[in-house]
C-alpha cells in the first residue's frame, strides 16, 4: 500500500478513537458530576473503568495516532516514522507521566519555571515567524500571517491559564477562590481561553490550508 494511503488509514483509526472518547465523555458526564470519579468507578466496576479510561485518555491518544498517520503519509523512512510515533505516544500520555515525575502537590517552582520557558519560546516563535514571513514571496505571506495570528492566540491562552491556576483566579486552591470571591473572574478567564483556542485553531488551520494552496 502506498505510504500516503497507509497514513490516511492510520489517521482514520485515530479519528475513531477521538470520537469514541468524546462520546464516552458525553455518556458518563452526568454520573461523574453527581458521584465523582471514585464513586462512579466503584459503582460500575470494570465497565466503568473502561469507559472512564476511554474518556480520559482516548482523546490525546487518538490525536497522537492522527498526527502519526499524517506524518507517515509523507515520510518513507521507517526509523523516522517510529520515532515520531513514540514521541506522539509520550505526549499523549503526559497526563500520566508528568504527575508521576513531578508529583501532584502544589509546586510554584514547577509552574514558574515552565511559565518563563513559555515566555522565551513564544518570543522566539514570533521572532522566527517574522523572519520566515520576510523571506516569503508576497503571494505566500497570507498563510504565514494567519498562522502567526494563531500562535498569538495560543500565547494569550498560556497567559490566561497561568491566571486561572494561580493569581488572581486560584482555581488550584478552591478555598482561596471562595475566600476571595474570584470564581466569577475564573469563569470569565475560561471563556476567554475557549474563545482564544477556537480562534487560534481556526487561524492555524486556515493558515496551513492557504500555504498548501499557494505551494501547489
Amino acid at each position: 500500500m502506498h505510504i500516503q494511503h497507509q497514513g490516511q488509514w492510520v489517521f482514520a483509526i485515530g479519528l475513531v478513537v477521538v470520537l469514541t472518547s468524546v462520546l464516552a465523555g458525553n455518556f458518563i458526564q452526568d454520573e461523574l458530576v453527581s458521584l465523582g470519579d471514585r464513586a462512579f468507578l466503584a459503582k460500575h466496576g470494570a465497565t466503568g473503568w473502561l469507559t472512564f479510561l476511554s474518556f480520559a485518555f482516548g482523546f490525546p491518544l487518538g490525536m497522537a495516532v492522527c498526527a502519526t498517520g499524517m506524518f507517515m503519509a509523507s515520510e518513507p523512512a521507517a526509523g523516522k516514522r517510529l520515532l515520531f510515533a513514540i514521541t506522539a505516544l509520550f505526549v499523549a500520555l503526559s497526563a500520566i507521566l508528568v504527575p508521576g515525575i513531578a508529583g501532584r502537590a502544589p509546586s510554584p517552582y514547577f509552574f514558574g519555571t515552565g511559565g518563563y520557558i513559555i515566555l522565551v519560546l513564544v518570543l522566539a516563535t514570533l521572532w522566527f515567524w517574522g523572519r520566515h514571513r520576510a523571506s516569503l514571496p508576497p503571494e505566500a505571506r497570507l498563510g504565514a500571517d494567519l498562522q502567526g495570528a494563531g500562535y498569538l492566540c495560543f500565547a494569550v491562552v498560556a497567559w490566561n491559564l497561568c491566571g486561572i491556576g494561580g493569581m488572581p483566579s486560584f482555581a488550584l486552591d478552591p478555598e482561596k477562590m471562595l475566600a476571595t470571591g474570584s470564581r466569577g473572574f475564573a469563569i470569565g478567564q475560561m471563556k476567554a481561553i475557549m474563545a482564544a483556542l477556537v480562534a487560534g485553531w481556526i487561524l492555524t488551520a486556515a493558515g496551513y490550508r492557504m500555504s498548501l494552496k499557494t505551494s501547489q
